[in-house]
């Protein structure tokens, strides 16, 4: 079985990172990119802004297709997209109880918390392109 997962990789103006760490499933407490599946008929673009919006109840606009990751579970492959969000102004980020808290960090501090493997694949690409220094 195949799903794609669409993630949101939003930066703020001080160079600090969104990440949310997951409240339910085999991944429970890990870190990730908030983001989630795309349902039928969805672009990436309409189901990283529904699943931003119902996970943490904010508005992001998507600027732009960083890269499209592919990871093998036992019996799940993932393709996630990870795209480059902008937080609209004037936001307070409010969980759905998807994720038990959310945390803005450098890139310096990502080793402190435990991310999920194809998380973790995502930051070391982010560090590599530039997109996060």
């Amino acid at each position: 079985m195949k799903i794609r997962v669409a993630a949101a990789f939003i930066l703020d103006e001080h160079g600090h990172f969104l990440i949310a760490q997951r409240s339910k499933g085999m991944l429970a407490g890990k870190w990730e990119f908030p983001g989630g599946k795309l349902e039928e008929g969805e672009t990436d673009e309409m189901a990283i802004i529904r699943e931003i919006e119902e996970e943490l109840g904010v508005v992001v606009k998507p600027i732009k297709t960083i890269g499209v990751f592919n990871h093998q579970l036992v019996d799940l492959e993932i393709e996630l997209v990870l795209i480059k969000c902008d937080l609209l102004p004037n936001q307070n980020i409010v969980s759905d109880g998807s994720h038990l808290q959310h945390a803005w960090i450098r890139l310096s501090e990502y080793n402190e918390y435990d991310f999920t493997v194809l998380d973790k694949e995502l930051v070391q690409f982010l560090e590599k392109t530039g997109e996060i220094e």
